[in-house]
């Protein structure tokens, strides 16, 4: 159990160090500044007395690893908004539908899994869409997360100003990658069933300050325009 998780808080590391690394290049700061590089600077003799770690040690060392995380995160939340800060635009706040065409089958609240056939809670809104059909963003943002993630599949997660998160998940393809500022319109992915899903759909969320709220507050009933350069943006 302890080395499973030890294992995923690298994993974690190696991942915000490459999204920070990333995000440093973009906003033209001074790398060394924000270093995601190298580890912190240690020393000391090379010589001295040895034993093995006792349970109570492993698990500060298990803690000292989840402040190093979460140290990286707020790092990355800084450089996020010096990014935003920079190239903001009118279509900063969330807006319009993720999919241009489509319709909504399951909203924010508590449901019946179609899977579990479970009474609950469903943190998004589900929008039934044909397969390979363009997802874009409803803002502009920064993509903070690019990739798979349990039962969502493969997912695109992208902030905003204001400590706005929106996440479009079960995607087939996703066309973007951490660190990359993308535009309101924007296509970011396709539509697919990956993940937990019973057939083609994205599921959308709207995150406020690490909590997931009814996207309907913030977006329109509307579909968002694609961008026309849309159609040349390649998978990441």
């Amino acid at each position: 159990m302890i080395a499973s998780r030890v294992g995923e808080m690298q994993a974690e590391l190696l991942r915000l160090n490459a999204l920070g690394e990333r995000l440093v290049h973009m906003s033209g700061l001074n790398p060394e500044e924000f270093d995601f590089t190298d580890p912190p600077p240690r020393g000391g003799a090379e010589e001295g007395p040895a034993r093995d770690f006792t349970i109570r040690e492993i698990a500060s060392e298990l803690g000292g690893m989840v402040s190093l995380v979460q140290d990286r995160k707020r790092k990355l939340e800084v450089l996020e908004d010096v990014i935003m800060d920079k190239d903001l635009t009118a279509q900063a706040m969330p807006s319009g539908w993720p999919v241009r065409a489509g319709y909504v089958t399951s909203r924010f609240g508590f449901r019946v899994h179609p899977i579990k056939k479970r009474r609950l809670f469903h943190e998004g809104v589900d929008f039934a869409s044909p397969r390979g059909t363009a997802i874009v963003a409803v803002a502009d943002g920064v993509v903070t997360f690019s990739g798979r993630k349990g039962g969502y599949g493969r997912t695109v997660d992208i902030r905003h100003v204001n400590g706005l998160v929106t996440r479009y998940a079960h995607n087939q393809d996703n066309l973007v990658k951490e660190g990359q500022m993308v535009r309101q319109g924007q296509k970011i992915a396709t539509v697919g069933s990956s993940g937990t899903a019973t057939g083609p759909h994205v599921h959308f969320e709207v995150i406020k300050d690490g909590k997931a709220v009814d996207p309907f507050r913030y977006i329109d009933r509307q579909p968002t325009p694609v961008l026309a350069s849309a159609s040349e943006d390649q998978p990441g």
